[in-house]
């Protein structure tokens, strides 16, 4: 070494730094590689490297719990204390203890919150309790040191420490030295977590793909189903096969009942009231969460049935239906997931659940519109579909119901003498069971008629027979005669019905009003009174159901017999037909915008 010293080159021999320093002659020159560095220097260099390896190994694991223990492990060996524990800031305020060694692992998951906190390492016997009094925790846990681990000057949380075994106080140096790992555990730890709730949340994406997947592979299933029986064991085997719980009940509301359609329980079976206390639940709800909001506290018998969580099946905002569910088989409580997943699953059965009602209802329906089309041409049958010609008289009338089968009545019968009867009825009620009392009046009526008795008479034996077939919920208004065309007099009895309205050519209206009280209530106190008139040629004589007069505009006012009556007046030179037609029209242009409330049956004879 010395020989490589003593060739200096000629640069350096000719520096004038060189000549004027005598202590570089004095002493000859050393290799920096082979020179020790101070004891200082040294130090540092190592907790450099130190610090690095530190780093380097919590980085190299994504194991939150391998991070804590290597972190307590390598703090607990520097500083020479038996315990350690690692405490982290959650969300909130709250610091929670997540691991422990050498305390209590009670302290586990216990916390306090956190305020305000010195961001260096410090002796919890000399911190100001007033200042900072979430310290009692630690110092209650038996915590001597404590080091805040802080990234970006947020709080990530703490590491605490006992007793050292070490009476000599902790240096400047090493406290800056602990610190310094506080920080890379700080940021080791946050990575640690930032990576395991990436994880959880991915966990959570893919079961909540599976769920959905599931959800449209049921949807399709329950979809395909129009059998509510079917649909209910489809849900069954949905809450078996993808939740596995051990006992259920499933409910479905009826107007104001709850009425459980499937069940697997130990015990007796909830039923009516107390599945209705639970129909106002907006969302699924634990048994032990429930909220009692009436007299009823249905928690003891739900326990008691061994149902842990109740799920409604809403539908427009409305409970439809209840899902009460078991434990499951694995034990596993249930989470915020699983309820989701069973509310998803619930709408999804409620939904089909409705549309096989409707569907059913709609079959149902279209049945009965058949049968009533069938009725209607029945009914159609019962009334003349020809009139016959009556020795001087021009007749019309028309039928005109409401629904698809109505309760008015008219005919025209011919009888022994050449004369004929002229009928018009009007049973209370509309749709099919006014057109069964109907159909049993006409048929009342062919029956006697050709018994060849006084009209007065008859009229009895009619009401007579009506009487029992009403019930007393029922009854008929109705006019009839008898007219004989070889003297044009008309002989009849009024049995409560509008009062036909006989218009002659010189003005004057008479309303043929004789008889008694309506058909089929009672025995009338009294026999039915017969009234005669005669027609006369130009007479027109209106006969009318209140669907003619009672028709109301969009005001509610009625058609009223006066407008009838000036309308027939006006027109005394038209024929039947002609005089049917005009009323007719009359009661659409009055009646326009509003639907047809009643049947609309007229009869028109005018003497010619």
């Amino acid at each position: 070494m010395s020989t490589s010293n003593k060739k200096s080159s000629p640069h350096r021999k000719s520096s004038p730094r060189k000549k004027s320093s005598p202590r570089k002659k004095s002493r000859p020159a050393r290799s920096a590689a082979s020179a020790p560095p101070p004891a200082k220097s040294y130090a540092s260099y190592f907790e450099h490297t130190a610090l690095f390896e530190f780093s380097k190994v919590i980085n190299s694991s994504l194991d939150p719990q391998f991070v804590y223990s290597h972190i307590l492990l390598t703090i607990m060996g520097k500083i020479l204390s038996s315990k350690g524990m690692v405490a982290l800031a959650g969300s909130g305020k709250e610091v929670k203890v997540e691991a422990a060694k050498g305390f209590s692992q009670s302290l586990i998951g216990k916390g306090v919150v956190v305020e305000a906190t010195p961001s260096n390492l410090f002796d919890i016997s000399v911190v100001d309790a007033d200042r900072y009094p979430w310290v009692e925790f630690f110092q209650q846990a038996g915590v001597a040191i404590l080091l805040p681990m802080v990234m970006a000057d947020r709080l990530i949380g703490f590491l605490g420490f006992g007793e050292r075994f070490s009476p000599q106080p902790l240096e400047d140096q090493q406290r800056t030295y602990l610190q310094s790992l506080a920080n890379i555990s700080a940021t080791a730890i946050e990575k640690s977590r930032t990576l395991e709730e990436t994880k959880q949340v991915n966990r959570k994406l893919d079961r909540k793909i599976q769920e959905m997947n599931t959800l449209f592979e049921l949807g399709k299933e329950f979809g395909s189903l129009l059998d509510p029986e079917k649909l209910v064991r489809l849900l069954v085997f949905s809450l078996l096969g993808q939740v596995g719980v051990n006992r259920y009940l499933i409910a479905l509301r009826g107007g104001s009942d709850m009425r459980v359609v499937a069940s697997k329980l130990d015990g007796p079976v909830p039923q009516g009231e107390l599945l209705m206390s639970l129909a106002n639940l907006k969302g699924p709800t634990r048994v032990s969460e429930y909220i009692i909001k009436d007299s009823i506290d249905p928690r003891n018998r739900l326990n008691a049935a061994g149902l842990h969580v109740i799920v409604p099946m809403q539908l427009q905002g409305e409970n439809r239906g209840l899902i009460l569910l078991g434990e499951k088989l694995s034990k596993e409580p249930f989470t915020d997931l699983d309820l989701e997943f069973f509310s998803s699953l619930a709408n999804l059965a409620i939904i089909s659940l409705e549309n096989a009602r409707l569907f059913k209802e709609a079959i149902e329906k279209q049945k009965l519109e058949d049968e009533l089309l069938i009725a209607r041409e029945i009914q159609k049958g019962l009334l003349p579909s020809v009139l016959p010609d009556i020795p001087g008289i021009d007749i019309a009338a028309t039928n005109i119901s409401s629904r698809q089968v109505g309760g008015d009545y008219y005919d025209v019968i011919p009888i022994e003498g050449e004369r004929f009867i002229i009928a018009i009825g009007d049973v209370s009620g509309k749709g099919p069971p006014a057109a069964l009392l109907m159909a049993n009046l006409q048929a009342t009526i062919r029956a006697l008629v050709p018994l060849n008795i006084g009209l007065s008479e008859l009229t009895g034996k009619v009401n007579s027979l009506l009487c029992p077939n009403t019930g007393g919920s029922k009854f008929v208004t109705f006019f009839w005669g008898i007219y004989d065309p070889k003297d044009r007099s008309l002989s009849f009895v009024n049995a409560g019905h509008n009062y036909p309205l006989l218009v002659r050519p010189r003005g004057k209206v008479d309303r043929l009003d004789v008889g008694g009280m309506i058909l089929g209530i009672m025995e009338p106190p009294a026999p039915y009174e017969q009234g005669i008139v005669t027609l006369t040629t130009g007479d027109m004589l209106v006969l009318f159901t209140d669907g003619v007069t009672e028709a109301m505009d969009k005001n509610a006012v009625e058609y009223g017999e006066g407008r009838l009556e000036s309308l027939v007046s006006a027109h005394l030179a038209s024929n039947a037909e002609e005089m049917v037609d005009l009323i007719h029209e009359d009661i659409l242009l009055h009646s326009k915008g509003t639907s047809q409330s009643d049947d609309i049956t007229m009869m028109i004879l005018k003497a010619v």
